[in-house]
């Protein structure tokens, strides 16, 4: 490996990073890479151990004599609290600082509740979970919301759709229980940045994620990493209108929009409209394995209006992959298979050639996934550990 400046490479950050990464595992290697006197790697790897986030390990191996002492990243010298809010379930965890999850709850919510009631809820939630871990551990929070979130400024923005939300600050009245960084994003964004980083890294860096549940929304992973947008606003393809919607007004205050038509909250209305006693999904999916004809219908009708604002998608956006997730699309394997079915046909012939279009893996685990990495990316980055030392 080439030697590089040491102006380039001179701080704890970086030298965290290449520890990290796998590029310089010894402090032979770290002075190899960067260039560094043994002085000065001396001087970075001390505080790194002093802080807790890398671990010395003498395990490694040797090629005669004594083996060099291996520098490790230590995912225990910290945890994050995360949480993945949706429409009315929530998961909230405790992470590691290399995402793993150490304790997690499943709960249910209404987000329309406002964040006066959700919030004390999720942070009681984050007390609980961490049992006898001194909150001194925690390094950040993280936290997804069924809103758009301009990220910069980290705030909801929903004039119409949670409106109790908009315009509010999260994170500062977080911080005031736990005083660390608190970073918000759309959930649909930190659900993407989940499959991705959990299942497709190093196989797909250009994936479309679509949830399909109570509402419909999209996260964009663009040459690895997320698509927000200028202001945070990218991938609300649940309201895009679609044609022969039957002109169902909105909750944004449009008519027709993917949201309205294709959700499950469309797929109850309309199956409660041809005189079905329905409440949940799982009576749908009954009528499904029963085989009832009118509710595949009504099933194969939002596959098809799904996968025409897909396809429309997928010709702007080129991906390598399209996951679908959330509740519908993890119900219903026919829906999956009419979208795929509609994208493949109305998208080009470019677009589609090594397409593939696939169930989420993670379920509803994958927001809990993406929160904590989309976290650690922050707070863990170079410029955020010099900052902080």
């Amino acid at each position: 490996m080439p030697r590089r400046p040491a102006a380039a490479l001179a701080t704890s950050g970086e030298v965290l990073r290449l520890i990290r990464t796998g590029e310089a595992v010894t402090r032979a290697d770290i002075g190899r890479v960067t260039g560094l006197s043994r002085p000065a790697v001396s001087l970075r790897v001390t505080e790194l151990l002093d802080r807790r986030l890398i671990v010395e390990d003498n395990e490694g191996p040797s090629t005669g004599g004594r083996p060099p002492t291996r520098l490790v990243f230590n995912a225990a010298g910290g945890v994050v609290l995360v949480a993945s809010l949706g429409a009315s379930r929530a998961q909230i965890a405790v992470c590691d600082l290399a995402a793993g999850e150490l304790a997690r709850a499943d709960l249910a919510v209404d987000v329309e509740e406002g964040p006066d009631v959700v919030l004390p809820l999720v942070m009681r939630t984050w007390e609980e979970l961490l049992g006898d871990r001194p909150v001194s551990l925690v390094r950040a929070v993280g936290l997804g919301v069924p809103a758009t979130v301009e990220f910069a400024a980290r705030r909801t923005e929903s004039a119409r759709i949670m409106a109790s939300w908009t315009g509010v600050a999260i994170p500062p009245i977080i911080a005031a229980r736990f005083p660390v960084p608190v970073f918000l994003d759309n959930d649909v964004n930190v659900i993407a940045i989940g499959e991705h980083r959990a299942v497709y890294t190093g196989q797909a860096d250009d994936l479309l994620f679509i949830k399909v549940s109570t509402r419909i929304g999209a996260g964009v992973i663009a040459g690895g990493e997320i698509l927000r947008g200028a202001l945070g606003a990218a991938g609300e393809i649940g309201h895009i209108p679609v044609r022969d919607g039957g002109g169902v007004l909105c909750r944004c205050g449009n008519t027709d929009c993917l949201d309205s038509v294709a959700s499950a909250t469309a797929i109850l209305r309309g199956l409660r409209s041809r005189g079905y006693e329905v409440t949940t999904l799982a009576d749908v999916v009954a009528l499904v394995r029963g085989g009832d004809a009118e509710t595949m219908t009504v099933i194969r009708d939002a596959a098809r209006m799904l996968g025409e604002v897909v396809a429309g998608a997928v010709n702007i956006l080129n991906p390598a992959v399209v996951v679908l997730g959330g509740d519908v699309a993890e119900a219903f394997q026919p829906l999956v298979s009419g979208v795929r079915e509609v994208v493949y046909r109305r998208s080009t012939a470019l677009s589609t050639r090594n397409l593939r279009i696939e169930r989420s893996r993670l379920g509803p685990g994958a927001g809990i996934v993406g929160c904590a990495h989309m976290v650690l990316d922050h707070v863990l980055s170079p410029e955020a550990i010099d900052s902080s030392a």
